[in-house]
Formats: C-alpha cells, structure tokens, sequence
C-alpha cells in the first residue's frame, strides 16, 4: 500500500499522487491543499487527516474525506470514519 504524506508532495501534485492509497494531511495542510483533494476524487486516492490540536468545520469537503482523526468527535457526519484515539498510520484500510 503506498502512502504519502502532503507536505512531502512536490511540484506537480497529480503525477506524485498517481498510484497512491492514501494521502495523509494535518489540519494545516488543508489551506492549501485544493488541488489534491481534487485529484484525489478523480484518481481514486484516499484522504486522512490529522485533525488533533484544533477544531475541525465541516463542510463541503467532507465527503473527501475518508479517516479523520480528531481530538474528540462531537457528532461529525459525512466522513468515512472518525477516530479520537491512536494515529493515522495504525487506522488504514
């Protein structure tokens, strides 16, 4: 299963997602991470999230979402799976 961590990703985004299962992000790479969650739709690449130290706003991206972890999960919809203990890494599929 290969994996990669956002801020690891270079210049062209899409060739260094292709052939990806996950692509893993902390909160504060979502800011600047329009592309991937994009390319991660079409290409079929899953999205995880480490969410712990600061409050998650759902929203419409949510559904690109597929294993968020947070601090503590206050009744957040539209995501996969949800998780407030552990890490990313031991939660794959």
């Amino acid at each position: 299963m290969r994996i990669a961590w956002f801020s690891e990703l270079g210049e062209d985004i899409r060739k260094e997602m292709q052939g990806l299962r996950w692509l893993l992000m902390t909160a504060n790479d979502l800011p600047k991470a329009t592309a991937a969650w994009m390319f991660a739709e079409l290409d079929g690449v899953l999205i995880a999230i480490d969410h712990r130290g600061s409050k998650f706003n759902s929203g419409l991206h949510n559904r690109a979402i597929h294993l968020l972890l947070v601090d503590e999960n206050n009744g957040i919809s539209g995501i996969t799976k949800v998780i407030t203990e552990g890490e990313l890494l031991d939660n794959l599929w």
